[in-house]
């Protein structure tokens, strides 16, 4: 079994704690989270080391992968079998992780007692690719799943050890919180954006046809396909309901899957659509993402809507004091002062943008 070596154990750990720093500057940055992924992964590769690495972000309503980005990923060429081997992994579902990790952590040449064949997708996926071990970590913000980051040494590279398990469980909070928060920045667009676009895939999610305002949205979605065998991106093979989606430019779609039910194809497929999201799309992830309590998100929505606070208060039975109460936390955690700019906050957009 390859395990650490004694020696070089203080540089180690030397190591580990400026890239706790510098990951913390890096929050403070100001990048988009395409960019702040790339970047961490650079600094976590010199604490750890690692040979690929694939970092998806999760929509914590539908609990499915939306806006992946990685390098040198088995999965890269190859989503769609992946998903099918790990359909319930992406907010922690498979829960397999060994007992000695730490919460949250998976490292699979401690789960399979290092027999790594015991797990079907290393099988299936990385030991024809040449890869070796693997560890994964739950990215959460307030109990709320918002990435899963996945790194791996080839064939040759030694397994994980608890010290660097304890390391990647250590800094998640973190990187989990500046993900969530990189969802938080507000947008202006000048564009209406693509007309909603279908997808037709068939029962093995092969595609059968799409229309041009499709490959729009996949365009800036920023998501380049895997290759010419699966030109669709990684999000279309997981998804099984709707799911909230980010563009490059910061646009947000929203893409929902139905069955085909009628003619010569019912039951053979899905129809996929893609399209611009609506604010009340983009409210309940916002909502979690500035850390809403369950009677904050009511008394939100009823705001969106337009209720006076007379009205939010007889409609959830509660007192107009106690309504206040709650818009004055609102207030304070997004950082806003009026209910037009609340409800531009919950739609994505900057402050006076309401309806937008």
């Amino acid at each position: 079994m390859p395990t650490d070596a004694p020696t070089g154990a203080v540089p180690a750990r030397t190591a580990r704690r400026r890239a706790r720093s510098a990951l913390a500057r890096l929050t403070r940055a100001g990048l988009d989270n395409d960019s702040f992924r790339h970047e961490a992964a650079a600094i976590l590769r010199e604490a750890i080391g690692f040979d690929w690495w694939c970092w998806p972000l999760i929509d914590p309503g539908a609990r499915l992968p939306t806006r992946y980005t990685g390098l040198n990923s088995p999965v890269d060429q190859s989503q769609r079998r992946f998903c099918r081997l790990m359909p319930d992994t992406w907010d922690g579902g498979r829960n397999r992780a060994a007992k000695a990790a730490p919460p949250g952590v998976t490292v699979l040449s401690a789960e399979t007692g290092g027999d790594l064949d015991r797990d079907p997708c290393w099988r299936e996926m990385h030991k024809p690719a040449g890869y070796g071990d693997t560890m994964g970590v739950l990215l959460t913000a307030e109990g709320v799943c918002w990435a899963r980051l996945h790194v791996g040494r080839d064939s040759s590279g030694r397994w994980f050890s608890d010290e660097e398990a304890g390391f990647l469980a250590g800094v998640a909070p973190l990187l989990a919180a500046r993900l969530r928060d990189g969802l938080r920045a507000p947008r202006v667009h000048d564009d209406p954006g693509p007309e909603p676009g279908t997808i037709v895939v068939d029962r093995d999610l092969s595609l059968v046809a799409a229309t041009d305002q499709a490959w729009q949205w996949i365009g800036r979605l920023g998501m380049r396909p895997a290759s010419d065998a699966e030109p669709l991106p990684g999000f279309i093979y997981a998804i099984a309901t709707r799911v909230r989606l980010q563009a490059a430019g910061g646009r947000w779609a929203v893409v929902r899957v139905a069955p085909l039910t009628h003619g010569p194809q019912a039951g053979e497929g899905y129809a996929i659509t893609l399209e611009p999201a609506r604010s009340e799309d983009l409210a309940p992830l916002l909502m979690r993402a500035w850390g809403f309590t369950p009677r904050e998100r009511e008394v939100a929505r009823l705001v969106i809507d337009g209720l006076s606070t007379d009205d939010i208060a007889a409609a959830l039975y509660i007192s107009a004091h106690t309504v206040r109460g709650h818009l004055k936390a609102i207030f304070g955690e997004v950082g806003v002062s009026r209910r037009g700019d609340l409800a531009a906050a919950l739609a994505g957009q900057p402050p006076g943008m309401r309806g937008a």
